[in-house]
């Protein structure tokens, strides 16, 4: 959380200094006219230290933002820095104590490497600006910090993959092998488990989408669904049965843990 909080003082900042730098002001000017000191600008700008919800409002008066900053604040603080589609199954993550993943395309967000994240944010939106890629990847390795052992045990994540995850070489041949280097160091983890629905399966209960089943520290079983720009996350028991079934049904299918290993290791072999 602390992390987070961090990278939203960096991209507060960011923006504050695009208005102050439209306004022509320095940065002594523009703390003047606030009673900051010059020090205090700066470290807001740099992000690191946040601007108080007082001064957020002036900064809008003062270099003429039509709200601008304001409305950024707000997002970042209220949101954490994520669109509001997103915000809930982040929650979620963060109190997680199992999560079942299966994708039938992409390397699930919590196992991306920072080079695939950068790779896919590109080809969704190839008109993103370097800023707007850099976010998206550390919102990607501030979710992913959960699955790193620090106050509490972090959760079991089983994951299962469709074997057209491992050989569509996103981001090319480098990026790929990367990746896949990643998901077999990760696999090695007692906590996470990896397995592949090869090519051979005819049909499985996957086939119809990704989705995501996570169990929190309260007992309670949630169910995922995501689309491009959108997701939804579901409580209904009668569904959330269901789904559980249909993962059950989606390991029966996959090779094991070991067999799961040896072909990703035998793909990454085959990359040039």
């Amino acid at each position: 959380m602390v992390e987070r909080l961090k990278a939203n003082w960096v991209k507060f900042g960011r923006e504050l200094r695009h208005w102050r730098l439209h306004a022509g002001l320095s940065q002594g000017q523009l703390g003047k006219r606030l009673s900051m000191t010059h020090a205090m600008i700066s470290a807001i700008e740099r992000g690191t230290r946040g601007a108080k919800p007082e001064y957020v409002a002036q900064f809008d008066r003062i270099l003429s933002t039509n709200g601008a900053l304001s409305r950024l604040w707000e997002t970042l603080h209220k949101k954490g820095g994520y669109p509001t589609w997103l915000q809930d199954i982040v929650d979620f993550e963060q109190k997680a104590t199992e999560i079942w993943e299966y994708h039938p395309v992409l390397v699930p967000g919590l196992l991306q490497t920072p080079g695939y994240t950068r790779a896919l944010a590109l080809a969704g939106r190839p008109s993103r600006t370097p800023e707007e890629v850099d976010e998206i990847v550390e919102g990607r390795r501030l979710r992913q910090e959960i699955l790193i052992e620090q106050r509490r045990p972090s959760p079991r994540l089983l994951a299962v993959l469709d074997e057209t995850v491992i050989r569509r070489p996103v981001g090319g041949a480098s990026v790929m092998k990367e990746q896949l280097k990643h998901l077999l160091e990760v696999s090695d983890s007692p906590r996470m488990t990896i397995q592949i629905v090869p090519f051979s399966t005819e049909q499985h209960p996957g086939l119809t989408g990704s989705f995501r089943l996570l169990r929190t520290d309260d007992g309670s079983n949630v169910l995922y669904l995501e689309h491009a720009q959108s997701g939804i996350v579901i409580d209904d028991l009668a569904e959330i049965q269901e789904f559980s079934e249909r993962y059950a049904d989606l390991r029966g299918v996959a090779l094991p843990p070991s067999e799961s290993r040896r072909l990703i290791n035998e793909v990454r072999g085959e990359l040039r």
